[in-house]
């Protein structure tokens, strides 16, 4: 019930929005109570995430697994639901949350936390049918939050070249 509960609260609020006293409320437990599941609400938000990633993994699995439809329109149905994340009660992290939370967890607990984020790619990969030899975690930047520069140049690499796309459309008309 807390990981529900604070699923669908983070979704509606996101991270900084999640209270540990209204989730206690919520939930219909007192705060000290939730002490006894979790050592912190850091360590809470984590589990939360590796919650959020089985989900996504069985959702990529549905998805893929419609048999009307190519590889193409899967994937692009799986990305379309959770860019439309809040409506679908989907937890997407912001790159500011995902680096407030990076910056709220000790060394340690960073090091907990990575190899679940590499092996919930790989295995998004594999669903995917991609070999892990072909796209490493790390050539994946908008997985860390260490690298949001590389991120928004990958962005902007990809506005630029549509752009210029439509540019050139022009011209051949």
């Amino acid at each position: 019930a807390l990981l529900d509960t604070g699923l669908n609260m983070a979704v509606s609020k996101g991270l900084k929005g999640l209270h540990l006293a209204e989730l206690a409320a919520a939930v219909g437990i007192s705060k000290p109570y939730f002490y006894t599941f979790f050592d912190s609400l850091e360590d809470f938000s984590l589990q939360m995430m590796e919650e959020q990633r089985c989900r996504l993994l069985r959702l990529l699995e549905q998805e893929l697994a419609r048999p009307e439809g190519i590889w193409e329109e899967h994937v692009e149905s799986f990305f379309r639901t959770i860019l439309r994340h809040r409506e679908n009660g989907i937890l997407v992290m912001t790159q500011g949350e995902e680096a407030d939370l990076h910056s709220r967890l000790t060394p340690e607990r960073f090091q907990d936390f990575r190899p679940g984020q590499r092996d919930f790619f790989l295995r998004l990969m594999a669903l995917l049918d991609i070999r892990q030899e072909d796209c490493a975690p790390e050539s994946m930047p908008f997985l860390f939050p260490s690298h949001l520069e590389e991120t928004a140049a990958l962005h902007v690499k990809f506005l630029v070249n549509y752009l210029g796309s439509l540019r050139n459309a022009k011209k051949d008309r």
